[in-house]
Order: C-alpha cells, then structure tokens, then sequence
C-alpha cells in the first residue's frame, strides 16, 4: 500500500489534470501526498535562489492549498529544488521514501518532445519506487 505519493508539477494547466489522479490516488491508499516543483539550474548566488525556492514554494502552495482543504488534506508537504529536475525528484523519492510517483509525460516544454517528456523519461529509468505517468493531452 502506498503511504507516500509524490506529484510533480509544472504549474501549468495540464498539471491540473495530473494532480486530480495523484490527489485520488493519495485518498484511496490514505497516503500523505508530497507535491514537488523544480526550478531547474538556476545561474544566481545562494541568496537569490534561496529567494526564488521561497517565491516558488508560496506559487505551489497558492496553487493547491484551496483544492487540498476542499477534499480534506491539512497533512502534505510541498518541496521546491534547483538542479536537475529529473535527478533532484529521484533523489527526494529516495531520501523520503516515496512508494509512487505521478508525473506528466510533459511538462511545460511537452510541445518540444513529442513522444515522452525527457523528465519523466529519465525518472522513469531511475526512480527507486513506481512510476505513473500520464499524457496531459490525452488523459481527460
């Protein structure tokens, strides 16, 4: 049974759709739901990405909060890392002990990558737990 499920967001439209499923997903295990966004590498002195990592911590609670306390989750964590999207949400499905991810084939870049999004390409072969991804153009 999965305790812990990390959704990826890109916060744009077609995460809405994503976070729906994760949000069903973490009701139906009774699972504590973590919400990721990364900032990608980000050229700046600590000072400024310690400030963009707050910034964008306060846009991914703004985003959910109302959706989760509508449906009755207080209990959920949000986390925000610069670097490799790809490599920093493995690491935090390890180091959290993450039992499933749900993540968009595509994120804010989909229209560059037709087929899979090089993200969830790349955690899907390195993720230490499942995977479910879900192709925001298709998917409702």
């Amino acid at each position: 049974m999965n305790k812990k499920i990390l959704f990826c967001t890109c916060l744009t439209e077609y995460c809405e759709h994503i976070f729906n499923v994760a949000l069903n997903m973490t009701k139906e295990s009774n699972a504590r739901l973590w919400i990721y966004h990364g900032l990608g590498g980000l050229n700046s002195s600590e000072e400024k990405k310690i400030e963009a990592i707050k910034k964008a911590e306060i846009r991914v609670d703004d985003a959910y909060r109302d959706k989760l306390k509508k449906h009755g989750f207080n209990d959920y964590m949000i986390n925000i890392s610069e670097g490799n999207v790809a490599s920093e949400i493995c690491k935090l499905a390890r180091d959290a002990k993450i039992d499933l991810i749900v993540m968009g084939t595509h994120g804010y870049k989909g229209l560059e990558k037709i087929m899979f999004g090089s993200v969830a390409d790349k955690v899907v072969r390195s993720a230490s737990c499942p995977v479910t991804t879900i192709n925001p153009y298709t998917c409702c």
